[in-house]
């Protein structure tokens, strides 16, 4: 596998190779950061879970408000830094570049945002805290 449908997240190398008869997997990891630890906390992390034998392992998600729009959305699933607020909401990371580690250091999680879908303000979106894809 090489390309993948998400954003941030490419590119993104999946696959197996044979060494003396036995078959190892390999996973070349996205060379911007914020690509890096996305794929790695929704791609890699269950895949070697599952490979120790761990049974559940998609994180809890909870649905919050959006406070904040999000009008032009991308034709890729977008996980978006976020950062939930004390009125019960969820706002945006101010910069979304793929680039700009610091949006996963004081972030609080990521909103999980489906291919094509707009967001207004006050709409339910689904949210993944950092604590349930780092635990």
């Amino acid at each position: 596998m090489w390309k993948i449908g998400i954003k941030p997240g490419k590119p993104l190398a999946f696959g197996s190779v044979t060494t003396d008869g036995k078959e190892c997997a390999f996973i070349g990891l996205p060379g911007n950061p914020v690509s890096a630890f996305v794929t790695f906390v929704t791609l890699v992390r269950p895949f070697v879970l599952r490979l120790s034998g761990v049974d559940k392992v998609l994180p809890k998600s909870y649905l919050l408000r959006a406070d904040y729009d999000w009008p032009r959305p991308d034709g890729r699933r977008e996980f978006l830094r976020a950062l939930t607020n004390d009125a019960g909401g969820v706002e945006l990371f101010p910069s979304q570049g793929s680039g700009v580690l610091s949006s996963c250091v004081q972030a609080d999680g990521l909103v999980d945002n489906l291919p094509g879908k707009a967001v207004a303000r006050g709409d339910l979106v689904r949210f993944i805290p950092f604590s349930e894809l780092l635990n």
